[in-house]
C-alpha cells in the first residue's frame, strides 16, 4: 500500500486516485524483482574488504553490508528515500545540508536557495524545530548521523551533493570529549561512508582553521590551544577530514576562522594550513559552501577563510 500511495501526489484523496499504472508505480513494482535477482547473484561473490568508520571489516560469502545497501538503495527497495522525489524526476540537482538546524547549517540552506540551480533539502534530527526556522526554499527531511550507516545511505539515495555543517555544541565540561568525538569525528565519518554508498558525488565539509595545526607547528598557538580545549574538537575534526580525503568523493573542505554572527569585512580565502587566527561570519561560511557545491574548481580542495579589509574575488576562491 505504501508503494502504491507513493505513485500519487501526497494530497490526493482516494476518490481522486485513478487505477492507471503510472511509470512511477511500474518502477516500484518491477524493481524489487530485479533487486532480488541482483542479491542472489551477489551472494556468490568472493570475500571482499570494506572500509568502515572504525577501519577495515571483512564480509563473508554472504552479501556484505555495503554491497547490500548499494544494491537495494539503487533499486529503491531498501527504504523509501527521504530526498529523491520531484527533483530526480525532473533531472534537477539535489543538495542536502546536514546539520541544517544549526546556525551555519540554516544559513547554508538559505545561501544555496539564493544561489539557485538545485533543490535544497534540510537534513535534520528534529523536524519540529526545523519547521519553525528560516531555511529559505529548503524542504525538511529526517537525517540523523547517530543511526546506522545503511539507514543514512538509504535516505540519501539520489542526492547529488551534501554540505556537512555538523558540529557538537559545548555543554557539560565532563562530556565535551565524548560529544566532540561522537559528532565531529564518528558522525561525520559515518556520513562520508553513507554518501559513498548512496552515490553522492560532492561532499562539502565545514571544518576549522588549525584543524591540522600540529602538522605545521601550531599546536602551541593560542588559537589551537583555546579551540582544542573544547573536547579536543580539532583532533576529532582532523580524523573526519582524513576520512573524507581518503574516500572516492569529490570533496571541498572549508576551514573558517572563529565564527561570529555579524559580517565584518570581505571574504578572504587562503590555502591549506596557512591561517592561525582571524574571524569570519557564518553568513560568509555559508556563501563559500554554496559556491563550492557548484564551482568546478572546488574539486578536492581545502580552503581557509576569514573576513578582512580586502576580499578574494569569487572566481578565485578555489583557484
Amino acid at each position: 500500500p505504501s508503494l502504491i500511495a507513493a505513485s500519487f501526489t501526497p494530497t490526493a484523496s482516494a476518490a481522486r486516485m485513478t487505477p492507471t499504472l503510472s511509470p512511477t508505480l511500474f518502477l516500484f513494482l518491477a524493481l524489487p524483482a530485479a533487486a532480488s535477482a541482483s542479491l542472489t547473484s551477489m551472494a556468490t561473490m568472493r570475500r571482499v574488504s570494506m572500509r568502515s568508520v572504525r577501519g577495515k571489516i571483512t564480509a563473508d560469502a554472504s552479501v556484505g553490508r555495503r554491497e547490500f545497501a548499494a544494491t537495494t538503495v539503487a533499486a529503491g527497495v531498501f527504504a523509501p528515500s527521504l530526498f529523491v522525489d520531484a527533483a530526480s524526476a525532473a533531472g534537477e540537482k539535489s543538495v542536502v545540508v546536514a546539520g541544517a538546524t544549526g546556525k551555519t547549517g540554516s544559513l547554508a540552506c538559505r545561501a544555496l536557495c539564493a544561489h539557485g540551480g538545485a533543490k535544497v533539502i534540510a537534513g535534520v534530527r528534529n523536524e519540529k524545530k526545523a519547521a519553525g526556522m528560516d531555511l529559505g526554499c529548503a524542504s525538511i527531511a529526517h537525517l540523523d548521523v547517530s543511526e546506522d550507516v545503511d539507514k543514512i545511505a538509504a535516505a540519501l539515495a539520489g542526492t547529488d551533493s551534501l554540505v556537512c555543517a555538523l558540529g557538537f555544541v559545548p555543554g557539560n565540561p565532563l562530556k565535551m570529549n565524548a560529544a566532540a568525538h561522537a559528532v565531529d569525528n564518528v558522525g561525520t565519518c559515518k556520513l562520508v561512508d553513507a554518501c559513498e554508498m548512496a552515490g553522492v558525488k560532492k561532499f562539502v565539509l565545514v571544518s576549522s582553521i588549525l584543524t591540522d595545526g600540529r602538522a605545521w607547528g601550531q599546536e602551541k598557538s593560542p588559537g589551537f590551544q583555546i579551540t582544542n580545549a573544547f573536547g579536543g574538537v580539532l583532533d576529532e575534526k582532523l580524523v573526519a577530514e582524513k576520512h573524507l580525503r581518503a574516500s572516492k568523493l569529490d570533496y571541498t573542505i572549508v576551514r573558517p576562522g572563529g565564527l561570529r554572527d555579524e559580517i565584518d569585512g570581505d571574504i578572504m580565502v587562503s590555502g591549506e594550513n596557512t591561517l592561525n587566527s582571524g574571524e569570519v561570519s557564518r553568513t560568509s561560511v555559508a556563501r563559500v559552501c554554496a559556491e563550492a557545491v557548484f564551482a568546478s574548481g572546488s574539486r578536492n580542495k581545502v580552503v581557509e577563510i576569514v573576513e578582512g579589509s580586502s576580499g578574494t574575488p569569487v572566481e578565485k576562491w578555489f583557484a
